[in-house]
């Protein structure tokens, strides 16, 4: 029951990030004006269907 409740309050604070990395992505290019490989917004998208998948079907504390 906790990991679904913290799954979901990840996903919350993915929901809050996602603008936030649209806004990084505008500023830097899309990324091109950083060393990273993939941009914010991707990565921030990820985490939250990542979170929402755990949500969905949470897993075991050892499975982490």
């Amino acid at each position: 029951m906790l990991n679904f409740a913290e799954s979901l309050l990840r996903a919350g604070v993915a929901v809050v990030r996602l603008p936030v990395a649209v806004v990084a992505d505008t500023i830097t290019l899309g990324g091109a004006l950083t060393d990273e490989n993939e941009s914010f917004t991707a990565r921030a998208a990820k985490d939250l269907v990542r979170n929402l998948e755990d949500a969905a079907s949470p897993r075991d504390e050892g499975e982490r």
